[in-house]
């Protein structure tokens, strides 16, 4: 039986290195590292740190204009609600030429772009990975105002 708890650690090991090193790979995804300095107070929703930390975004690159796009793809498909994501969405819009940018019609589409060639699309992700980017643009936006 020990023989077998052992062969099963080491399974589970290489599987979480695999994981790991394949979220590192998505665009618009990047470290471990670089995904927790933009996630402000996610910290509580993910543990904190590992695969699925990883997998999130840096929403703290995106543009003004991204941002408040990403945030229209959000509110327009139910994954916010509320008054404070319509108020940030109606403040974000009412700033000059955010939403002439094609950054904004990128974000309506559901496209997050990060920096670089690195853009990360909402409709690839599952389950609540989406809430959570959504919520991490709430957040973001709010600080934008």
């Amino acid at each position: 039986m020990r023989y077998s708890n052992g062969v099963f650690a080491v399974l589970a090991a290489v599987g979480l290195v695999v994981s790991s090193a394949h979220a590192q790979s998505i665009p618009g995804v990047g470290s471990a590292g670089n995904a927790m300095s933009g996630m402000s107070g996610m910290s509580g929703m993910t543990g904190g740190s590992g695969v699925m930390s990883s997998m999130l975004p840096n929403v703290s690159s995106a543009s003004t204009g991204n941002v408040a796009g990403v945030l229209s793809y959000c509110v327009q498909n139910n994954y916010l609600s509320g008054s404070g994501a319509t108020s940030a969405l109606s403040s974000l819009t009412g700033k000059q030429s955010v939403t002439s940018s094609s950054d904004y019609t990128a974000g309506q589409q559901g496209q997050l772009l990060t920096g670089g060639s690195n853009a990360l699309s909402l409709s690839s992700l599952k389950g609540q990975m989406k809430q959570k980017v959504c919520s991490m643009i709430l957040n973001r936006a709010q600080n934008l105002l």
